[in-house]
C-alpha cells in the first residue's frame, strides 16, 4: 500500500497523519514541537525524526510504500528555513534507508487545504504563534506575521500569555485593577505569593511554550467574567485582525476571498474567535469566514503532500 505523511509542526506539539493515495486517513500520531524558534534547530531536529520514526515504523506501514512526507513547519517560511528542514529529512532518508519526496510548507498552507481542499485562500493562525497567509488562485502569495515571539506573534497564545503575566505583576504592583488571574497563576504553580512568578519565568528551562501555557488560565479568567482577561483577549483578537487586514490589502482578490481561522487560541476562546470576526468583518464584509475543519491541519498536510507528489510525476 502506497502513502503520504503529514505532519503539523507546532510551538507545542507536532502531529501527524498518514493516508492512502484516496484521501482515507490510516492513522495519527502526536509528538513534540518540531517549531526551530521556540526549542532551537538541533533539538526540533531531534523530535521531527522521532515522529518519523514513529509514523514510518507503525503496523499500517510496514509493508507499505511511502511516497510523500509533507509538514507544515511554524516558523518555517523562508526558502533557507524550508531547505534546512528538508536537509534534516533528507540525511534522515540516508541515515534509514529510505526514499520519499520531501514538501516543507509553513503551518498556516496546510490550512487552506485542510479546511478549503484547495491552495488558495487566507490562512489566520493562532495557537503558540501566529501568522496570515494568503495565496490567490493565481498563486501570488503572502504573508503577514509568523516572525516568532520576540519579533511578533500579535493575537497569539505567547502573547496572551506575556501579557497576562505582566498584567497581575502590574496589578500586584497597584498599577493595574485587581484580576482574578493573580490567585489562578498562584494555585495552579503553587505560590505562596505572585511574586515567586519571578523566580519561575526567568528559569534556565523556561521556553516560549511555557509563556505561551498562561494563555490557557487567560481564556479561563475571560469566561468568568474577569474583566483585565477579558480585555487581553480582546486586545489580542484586534490586533490579529489589524494584521489579517494588512494582508487583505496586498491583493484586490482577497476582499471576496474565503478566510480560515485556526489554532488552539481560536478553538478554545469564544471571546477571541468572535471578537477577531467582529473586526475583520467590519473592515471587510464581503470576506468568508470559515472555522477550521474538523480534520486536523496535519491531514490537510498529507493531502498537500499527495498533490504535490502527483505534480512531480
Amino acid at each position: 500500500m502506497d502513502y503520504i505523511v503529514g505532519l503539523d509542526g507546532g510551538g507545542t506539539k507536532t502531529e501527524a497523519v498518514v493516508i492512502d493515495t484516496s484521501g482515507n486517513r490510516l492513522f495519527g500520531c502526536t509528538g513534540e514541537s518540531t517549531n526551530s524558534k521556540a526549542i532551537g534547530f538541533e533539538q526540533a531536529s531531534r523530535h521531527l525524526e522521532a515522529v518519523l520514526d514513529e509514523v514510518l515504523q507503525h503496523e499500517a506501514c510496514a509493508s507499505g510504500r511511502c511516497l510523500a512526507v509533507c509538514i507544515g513547519m511554524a516558523g518555517t517560511d523562508t526558502p533557507e528555513e524550508k531547505q534546512a528542514v528538508e536537509a534534516v529529512i533528507r540525511a534522515y532518508q540516508a541515515r534509514i534507508g529510505a526514499s520519499f519526496e520531501v514538501f516543507v510548507r509553513n503551518d498556516a498552507e496546510i490550512v487552506l487545504m485542510a479546511s478549503l481542499r484547495r491552495e488558495y485562500g487566507i490562512a489566520v493562525v493562532s495557537g503558540t504563534g501566529s501568522i496570515v497567509f494568503g495565496c490567490t488562485p493565481e498563486g501570488r502569495r503572502y504573508r503577514v506575521g509568523g516572525w516568532g515571539h520576540l519579533l511578533g506573534d500579535e493575537g497569539s497564545g505567547y502573547q496572551i500569555g506575556l501579557h497576562a503575566l505582566q498584567a497581575v505583576m502590574r496589578s500586584h504592583d497597584g498599577i493595574c485593577p485587581a484580576t482574578a488571574l493573580t490567585d489562578m497563576i498562584r494555585l495552579t504553580y503553587g505560590f505562596d505569593s505572585i511574586t515567586e512568578l519571578k523566580t519561575y519565568i526567568y528559569g534556565p528551562d523556561i521556553r516560549k511554550k511555557d509563556v505561551a501555557a498562561f494563555a490557557e488560565l487567560c481564556i479561563n479568567a475571560s469566561k468568568q467574567g474577569d474583566a483585565v482577561a477579558m480585555r487581553l483577549i480582546e486586545g489580542a483578537a484586534a490586533e490579529l485582525a489589524v494584521a489579517a487586514a494588512a494582508l487583505v490589502r496586498k491583493d484586490a482578490w482577497f476582499p471576496d476571498s474565503d478566510l480560515v481561522t485556526t489554532g488552539s487560541v481560536f478553538k478554545h476562546s469564544p471571546l477571541f474567535a468572535d471578537t477577531f470576526r467582529q473586526t475583520i468583518s467590519e473592515t471587510f464584509p464581503g470576506l468568508r469566514l470559515h472555522p477550521a475543519s474538523e480534520q486536523p491541519a496535519a491531514y490537510g498536510a498529507a493531502l498537500l503532500g499527495f498533490e504535490l507528489f502527483q505534480r512531480t510525476r
